[in-house]
């Protein structure tokens, strides 16, 4: 197999350090091994790409799961789920998927097509929307007499 380096220049990444990060950067938001295995999977494609050869891809890809090579979502691709979760209440997903797949209202917009074309009407069924964060705005003090342990009355 050769080192990384080696992989790194047959798959025509630059030998600059910018280069290098530029090509690695793509697998940052997987952990240890796995980054290492996904990068190193992606060389040995482009090399046989380039070389013309037929593309070599194991049976399974680095033993990393499919919805952890999705592309993480956008913050206006978040915020597009959050709002339409808020506009079709509790059965939003269900509603977003019949969209998907050509039902009414037809109400899904740019972002949301890009999503169905990135991740997919499975991934939908397995997200979550992001917990909101609390602001200091929401944090309620104790009312004073539940604070206090005693009763004034003597």
């Amino acid at each position: 197999m050769g080192t990384i380096g080696d992989l790194e220049r047959r798959a025509g990444i630059g030998p600059s350090p910018a280069e290098r990060t530029a090509f690695w950067q793509q697998f940052h938001h997987l952990d240890g091994q796995a980054c290492l295995d996904a990068g190193v999977a992606e060389l040995r494609r482009m090399i046989a790409a380039k070389e013309g050869l037929a593309e070599v891809t194991p049976s399974r890809r680095c033993g990393v799961p499919k919805l952890e090579r999705l592309p993480p979502l956008t913050d206006e691709q978040q915020a597009a789920l959050q709002a339409y979760a808020a506009r079709h209440g509790r059965r939003w997903k269900s509603i977003l998927n019949n969209v998907w797949m050509g039902g009414a209202p037809y109400d899904d917009g740019g972002t949301l097509r890009g999503i169905r074309n990135t991740h997919g009407p499975s991934w939908l069924q397995s997200y979550r929307l992001p917990q909101p964060k609390p602001s200091a705005e929401t944090i309620i003090a104790p009312n004073e007499s539940e604070a206090s342990s005693g009763s004034d009355d003597v």
